[in-house]
């Protein structure tokens, strides 16, 4: 369920596109300060997204600079950095291991057990670190799992977990507007579980994979995430943004879309 909080770069400034980069690598840098090239490796849009809308909620100070960057060897990068760039990267580690044990359930993936390896010596400060939030993932990613075991097929007890999470991702380190970001949240979780599985279910149909939706037939899937980001747009417009209003509003209202739009386009929905 990651890779849905991107912004849709085709319809972005040449302005916006170095504004939403220079963020993107404020918080790759600081996974690679804090966990080296295994953390860079985990980068993902998603914290990113997390990463601006805090920033913006709170009004953080936020700092630019350039640096010196091994994958783009030839120029300095411009970044931009916040005091909640700390906090999206223990995130983005965290995550990304469940995501790994989430392959390894799947696929069995020898490569996904690899990659879960070196990030688990992380997770004990992680969790340290941040008590509650990293227990709410456990919790609602267990239950997710006792689902599929379960093989339970009813999309709501899922997606209602997956909204918990990004529910709490979002409010938990926030010092304004909790209540909004966890409504935000909350419903931003529920179409991301809901539309992972409307693009998957062909592919888990074939693969014998778990999927929520099989056995649903005759069903307007568009309608149904349309009306749940109905309900998280609701949310969203009571928080008070500024600096990244524009790249958020690029990823909510398009963006997120993106992956929907692709498979409606080569006809795997």
């Amino acid at each position: 369920m990651f890779g849905y909080l991107l912004g849709n770069l085709e319809i972005m400034s040449k302005e916006e596109k170095k504004l939403y980069k220079s963020q993107y690598c404020g918080l790759c840098q600081k996974l690679a300060t804090d966990y080296g090239n295994i953390g860079r490796a985990t980068l993902t849009y998603d914290l990113t997204f997390v990463n601006m809308i805090l920033s913006d909620v709170n009004n953080a100070e936020c700092y630019t600079s350039q640096i010196s960057c091994p994958i783009h060897p030839l120029k300095k990068q411009d970044i931009i950095t916040n005091k909640y760039n700390s906090y999206c990267a223990d995130m983005n580690i965290y995550l990304t291991y469940y995501k790994y044990l989430d392959d390894i359930y799947d696929d069995n993936s020898r490569k996904a057990r690899k990659k879960s390896q070196r990030l688990q010596p992380y997770l004990q400060q992680i969790e340290e670190k941040y008590p509650h939030i990293t227990s709410v993932i456990k919790q609602e990613l267990n239950y997710i799992n006792d689902i599929e075991k379960q093989n339970i097929l009813n999309p709501d007890p899922g997606s209602n977990a997956f909204g918990i999470i990004m529910g709490e991702l979002l409010s938990n380190q926030s010092e304004k507007e909790k209540e909004e970001l966890y409504a935000f949240g909350y419903h931003l979780g529920r179409f991301i579980y809901l539309i992972d599985a409307v693009i998957d279910l062909r592919q888990d149909i074939k693969k014998q994979r778990y999927n929520p939706l099989v056995g649903i037939e005759d069903c307007n899937y568009q309608d149904i995430l349309m009306m749940i980001m109905e309900d998280a747009d609701n949310a969203y417009q009571q928080l008070f943004l500024n600096t990244n209003k524009t790249l958020i509003d690029n990823i909510i209202y398009s963006g997120i879309w993106s992956k929907y739009q692709l498979s409606k386009k080569k006809g795997t929905l």
